[in-house]
């Protein structure tokens, strides 16, 4: 898979953008992108803030020699006030009701750190396959909570890393990034799936240093609880077993064990 080159720090401060996910989660996606030869459809940037990811395809639509990108990117987010790219306008939208986009109409739909945020990740993903032509492609990437660190927090305090206990009386998020819904990625495959999504792949975007160093101590003993698990669920409900055997394989796999956030791909 090619390399695809980011913004620099000064281009980004100088368009005064900043990311809400870490640049490596939005370099794989573009990565994902660019190897499913999408960069010169129709793509929307489902949760853009204030547009870095816009930004990059934007970039990356200039190195490709177009000149005219509007009929390419698209944008929506819930406040639109944040987008700062004035040459792309910015749908305002809210993720749990229906998406202004008429059916079939994206080939690509990229949604980087947005679905930990919502109430109803199904009727999100309904939505993005219903704007999605056919064999268009989603991209969702969410925080990690399988990676050894956030399976040992679960372990010590109840919470994976990342997600912590909210506001109750106010919705006063600050200083805690709006995660609501840690959504294991088992999950999110199962809503793909019976929304219609098909080949699904998880991906890392990059190892944790710290997921690597537990790695020696936990690998075996997961491996070997995990077999004993699904030999015994196999043998309760082998219809089911065999249904989820994909998606099975991938969760306990080094990429789900070490990677900080997970991008998810999907063909409708």
């Amino acid at each position: 898979m090619p390399h695809v080159e980011i913004l620099s720090k000064y281009q980004i401060a100088q368009m005064n953008i900043t990311p809400r996910s870490l640049p490596i989660t939005n370099q794989k996606v573009l990565e994902v992108l660019h190897s499913r030869h999408l960069l010169n459809g129709k793509i929307l940037d489902l949760g853009c803030g204030s547009g870095y990811f816009t930004s990059l395809l934007i970039d990356r639509l200039k190195d490709l020699g177009f000149t005219d990108y509007t009929n390419h990117i698209y944008a929506c987010d819930y406040n639109t006030d944040s987008f700062k790219i004035s040459k792309i306008q910015c749908n305002s939208c809210d993720f749990n009701k229906p998406l202004p986009y008429e059916d079939n109409f994206f080939d690509a739909v990229c949604s980087i750190e947005v679905i930990e945020h919502l109430e109803n990740i199904f009727h999100f993903i309904r939505e993005i396959y219903r704007i999605l032509r056919h064999n268009g492609v989603v991209l969702i990437t969410t925080p990690n909570i399988m990676n050894l660190t956030s399976r040992l927090r679960v372990f010590f305090s109840t919470f994976p890393v990342l997600f912590n206990p909210l506001p109750i009386q106010k919705n006063d998020f600050q200083g805690l990034g709006g995660h609501i819904n840690p959504v294991h990625p088992y999950y999110i495959y199962y809503a793909l799936t019976k929304a219609g999504f098909r080949d699904i792949k998880i991906h890392p975007d990059r190892y944790k240093n710290v997921c690597k160093y537990l790695l020696p101590f936990f690998y075996l003993p997961i491996k070997i609880s995990n077999a004993i698990v699904l030999k015994s669920f196999k043998s309760a409900n082998t219809s089911i077993f065999v249904e989820n055997a994909d998606i099975l394989k991938i969760l306990n796999s080094i990429p789900v064990l070490l990677s900080r956030s997970l991008v998810i791909e999907a063909t409708k």
